[in-house]
């Protein structure tokens, strides 16, 4: 059928949160679901901070689609994805350019395992960023639905047949979806798991370290925060650079030391005038005491309480 279970949603949101990605392949589009939350996640979040983007002429991120069955393709999908293309999956998408992220929300099963093991390796190649890839775990004897034999279930695939893919993480997801993501030299290792909702206290204490960025930091000035992507998205400052940062995206805690001196060090040199730490990566600077014992000898502390601790780059 032109849809799939629900229960790998947070999940996958969870991934293209992390990743970021300007450009999206969704394999086999169906209803639509995933063009829908892909665009939502993408364009429509970061409308929050750009009004401008809610609009479709000004959407920045690139979401294309494959469908085998024509007759699933309705006004919504065209207005949603950049561009669908009608045919078989494992001829399309040789012939397209690379994505970021390539998806195949439970198609893979829809085919031979032998077609299905090339189809990986196509998407792999198309993948700058990660393939993400979920379909049932155990046999399901789906047979044609929809009036379309596509819907057929033709195989069935176990972590293992993922697992001999470099960079390849899997999970299980409510004992039965096996959920893959095979990331890309580069990328930092994925969380597979969303966050949990926060405790009433911890959301309260979430909430104050919030308003005291905003208070102490100028919007128009730029700075650096150590949140682990927590409320980065939701400041209101023009330019809040995540740390460790690679093109403008979270890229893990530092290695070592060494690493965070010179990644502050580059930042400063680029504009940063600020780093801020939440109360929820305070550990950074119990970890870290080479790159602690660098701030507090170089820059002053313009606040430091339960919630927030600020340094100015300022010698």
């Amino acid at each position: 059928m032109p849809s799939s279970r629900p229960n790998i949603i947070p999940t996958v949101l969870h991934l293209i949160r992390q990743l970021r990605p300007q450009s999206i392949l969704d394999v086999g589009v169906g209803f639509g679901k995933w063009g829908h939350l892909f665009r939502e996640y993408t364009d429509i979040l970061e409308a929050e901070q750009d009004p401008a983007r809610y609009e479709r002429r000004h959407w920045r991120v690139r979401i294309d689609g494959i469908e085998g069955f024509a007759a699933y393709v309705t006004e919504m999908h065209r207005y949603l994805y950049n561009a669908i293309h009608i045919g078989d999956m494992c001829e399309v998408l040789p012939r397209l350019p690379q994505y970021d992220v390539v998806f195949l929300g439970d198609v893979i099963e829809h085919i031979e395992k032998t077609r299905g093991e090339q189809l990986l390796r196509d998407a792999d190649a198309h993948a700058q960023k990660a393939v993400i890839v979920s379909t049932p775990k155990y046999e399901t004897e789906q047979a044609d639905l929809c009036a379309n034999e596509l819907e057929r279930h033709r195989s069935l695939w176990s972590a293992r047949d993922f697992r001999r893919f470099k960079g390849a993480q899997v999970k299980t997801v409510d004992q039965a979806t096996l959920l893959a993501v095979i990331v890309k030299p580069g990328v930092p290792r994925l969380q597979l798991s969303p966050p949990r909702q926060p405790k009433p206290a911890d959301a309260r204490r979430m909430a104050r370290a919030r308003q005291e960025l905003i208070r102490l930091i100028p919007k128009e000035v730029p700075f650096l925060l150590v949140d682990e992507e927590q409320i980065r998205s939701v400041l209101p400052h023009q330019c809040v650079l995540p740390f460790i940062e690679k093109d403008g995206q979270f890229w893990g805690p530092p290695p070592d030391d060494a690493t965070a001196i010179r990644e502050l060090e580059r930042m400063q040199a680029t504009g940063a005038r600020f780093i801020a730490f939440i109360w929820p990566t305070f550990w950074w600077l119990e970890h870290y005491t080479g790159f602690r014992d660098y701030l507090r000898a170089n820059f002053p502390p313009l606040q430091e309480d339960e919630t927030v601790k600020v340094f100015a780059l300022n010698r």
